[in-house]
Order: structure tokens, then sequence, then C-alpha cells
């Protein structure tokens, strides 16, 4: 197995399946062999210590990296060659490589978390589910419309800045990923993007 853990959920492959559990479920496996990687700590601190589990971590070399950079950043940047790099998750990294170097990106608040946020500022403002929205429309018909506008539009007014400044090919993963990679022309988006760089790192370790 092949698992990307992160603070509340770990995502697993296991051979051509996939599936998502609580990252304490994980131990309930400690007796498959399981390669990794994870920004758990908590996770961290009990892994280290389960003989047929190995972290990927020292295995990932990314040029340009910086020190603290969350590993899963950096093994997706491996997955493929020179891009734009997406993960559209509970927080949006974006992230650029190229000659095949880390050269920078930015984290934005998820999707969820940003619904979640304006919540929390007024009960008004409340949005029972992210979906996609016209964003060629100023809306005007209702605060939901309103909502989901301003929650998706700067995502997209972003990722399309970096894709007029560098030029080049653009990934999209995570869970709201498809949804991002709806609105950006010739983007490719592939749910399961960081294991093809695992698979790879694995492969070269046994």
């Amino acid at each position: 197995m092949i698992a990307d853990i992160g603070n509340r959920h770990a995502h697993i492959k296991d051979k051509s399946s996939y599936k998502t559990l609580y990252y304490k479920e994980l131990f309930n496996y400690k007796d498959s062999p399981l390669f990794y990687i994870s920004v758990n700590k908590d996770f961290n601190q009990q892994a280290k210590d389960i003989k047929n589990w190995i972290n990927l971590e020292p295995y990932i070399k990314l040029e340009g990296a910086y020190e603290g950079m969350g590993v899963d950043r950096k093994a997706l940047l491996l997955s493929r060659g020179d891009g734009i790099y997406i993960d559209a998750g509970s927080a949006i990294t974006i992230d650029i490589k190229k000659k095949n170097r880390f050269i920078g990106g930015a984290i934005l608040p998820g999707l969820w978390a940003q619904k979640e946020a304006l919540f929390k500022i007024s009960p008004v403002l409340k949005l029972d589910e992210i979906k996609k929205i016209n964003l060629d429309i100023l809306p005007k018909e209702n605060t939901k419309a309103t909502l989901l506008y301003g929650i998706i539009a700067p995502v997209v007014a972003l990722i399309e800045k970096f894709k007029k400044s560098y030029n080049l090919p653009i990934y999209i993963t995570g869970g709201d990923g498809e949804l991002i990679a709806s609105y950006i022309k010739e983007a490719e988006f592939k749910e399961d993007l960081i294991f093809e760089a695992l698979e790879q790192i694995v492969k070269e370790i046994e």
C-alpha cells in the first residue's frame, strides 16, 4: 500500500484501488507493508516504530524547495515535468516548477474553508454546497450566488495569472480539483496525481 497522510485523512492506493480513511484507522493495517508520506506529526510519531512501514520523505528531492515545505507539495511537483501544479483540498496550493526546479507558489484557503469562514462571520452568509457558477456573469439573483462567485473567481483568476505569466502546462488534483479544472482551458485534472510520483519513488528504492 501507498498512502498520502494529511492532518485528518489518509488517502491510500492499494494496487489499483483507492480509499480514504481517518488517519488513525491506518494503524489497523500495521501488519501490512506501507510506503507513505505524511504532514501529520502525530501519525509520524506513532508510525516511525512500525518496522514494515517506510516514510518516503527522505527520498523526495526537489531542487529549489525551501526548508519546511510540505512533503505532499514536493511530491506532487515530481509527478510530471515542468508545470503549474494545483492541489485543491482543505487548502489550495499553487506551485510552479520550471527547468525541474521549484520557483515559487501560493497557498490559499480551500473552497470549503472559505465557505465555513464566511458562515462564522454571519449566519446570513450560509452556503450549503460548492458548485459551478458562470464567472462571465456577475450574479445578482441571491446571496448564495454572490458567495459562490466570491469564493471561486479569485482562485481561478490567480491560476489564470500564473498561466499567462509562465506559459506552462497546468496539472490539477484534490477534492475540489475537478471543479477548478472546469474553468481552466487545457488544464489536466487527475485525482490521484500525487501517487504517480510516489509509485515511481517506491520502484526506485525497492
